[in-house]
């Protein structure tokens, strides 16, 4: 099958290109840069990997990444979102002490990200295909912690995003997936998987090992329904 990866230089993103390519399918890949862990991956699985670089806030970057996929993929199966930010202001600051350039960087990755990924996707993929957002188990109105705050906001803005495309686009779905609490940069500090664990969540979740309805378009890693 065929899957584009957005945001696969570190954590999920890069473990699930790994899994996807042990799998034999094919992959293209957006980073800001490329650097020696995906060029050492290219090495191995050259007729399988292809490397864009493309920052997810940057529509005519994307835009370029999407036709790419297009031309060497052809029929795009699926989309996984997994770029995203939790700027380090925001792990020491309550919401009315926010660093506001830091929140607007946030909510450019975390919200405005997928919605341009939806933007030049869209269109490219086939029929029943579907785009996965990495999100957050955190996203209910009434999880109001004080944590991370403009994180935990701009990760229930892209998951009703995922929910408002669904209700707009009848031939593509769109699902808001909470990863798991993974040890990565983003969340070592309260990991209780590995990224290993929840990448191989999503590669059953792009290739349909794991069936999920469109109608159940907020759920975890493993495919479980969520609780908006």
């Amino acid at each position: 099958m065929n899957f584009v990866v957005l945001g696969a230089s570190r954590g999920l993103g890069y473990k699930l290109t790994q899994i996807l390519l042990m799998h034999n399918h094919r992959v293209v890949v957006s980073v800001r840069s490329v650097d020696e862990k995906l060029d050492d991956l290219k090495g191995r699985y050259p007729a399988s990997l292809h490397i864009t670089a493309a920052d997810i806030t940057d529509e005519a970057a994307m835009e370029a990444c999407a036709a790419a996929a297009s031309d060497y993929l052809g029929s795009i199966d699926a989309v996984c979102v997994s770029a995203g930010i939790i700027a380090d202001s925001d792990r020491g600051h309550l919401l009315h002490e926010s660093v506001i350039e830091d929140v607007r960087r946030t909510f450019d990755v975390n919200v405005i990200g997928p919605i341009i990924a939806a933007k030049v996707f869209t269109p490219r993929i086939k029929t029943g295909g579907s785009i996965f957002v990495a999100t957050s188990e955190g996203v209910h109105l009434s999880s109001v912690g004080s944590w991370i705050p403009a994180y935990g906001i701009s990760k229930t803005a892209a998951t009703k995003v995922c929910g408002v495309l669904n209700a707009s686009v009848p031939q593509v779905s769109y699902y808001a997936v909470h990863p798991g609490r993974m040890n990565t940069d983003m969340g070592r500090t309260t990991a209780q998987i590995e990224p290993e664990e929840s990448a191989e969540g999503f590669r059953q979740l792009m290739d349909g090992t794991l069936p999920i309805r469109r109608e159940d378009w907020y759920i975890d890693y493993m495919g479980n329904v969520l609780q908006l």
